[in-house]
């Protein structure tokens, strides 16, 4: 909540934002309702940095910059080695990365919308 004050109060600042995980304690439905427009309008007047694990905020928020980490294997004791790889949510690659590692999988994302009888045609969206 003191994100969204920050947002809010902080309206003509256009230095850079680095956000650490901001849907910490907040619900899904919170943060596409609270969040993503304050950050989508934030951006228009400055840079927003984000770390996240939640699809809503890389999605929704129309995010220009994608960046994955991935961590390799590695023995007990040792430290893994961490590779990166970025681009636009319009690139096939990122989007399957945000899919993966965001939603569970193309398959678990599906099983949700199945059970949840929710429906991903266009003429359904509000």
């Amino acid at each position: 909540m003191l994100l969204l004050l920050y947002l809010a109060i902080d309206a003509e600042d256009d230095r850079p934002l680095i956000i650490d995980q901001p849907e910490e304690n907040l619900d899904p439905q919170s943060i596409f309702k609270e969040l993503v427009h304050r950050f989508r309008e934030a951006k228009k007047r400055r840079q927003i940095i984000i770390v996240t694990h939640n699809a809503n905020l890389v999605v929704n928020t129309d995010a220009d910059q994608v960046i994955v980490a991935q961590c390799s294997s590695h023995r007990p004791g040792q430290l893994p080695v961490i590779s990166y790889v970025s681009g636009s949510l319009e690139n096939p690659s990122i989007r399957q990365h945000v899919c993966e590692i965001l939603e569970g999988g193309e398959r678990a994302f599906k099983e949700r919308v199945k059970r949840l009888r929710v429906s991903t045609a266009p003429e359904h969206w509000r």
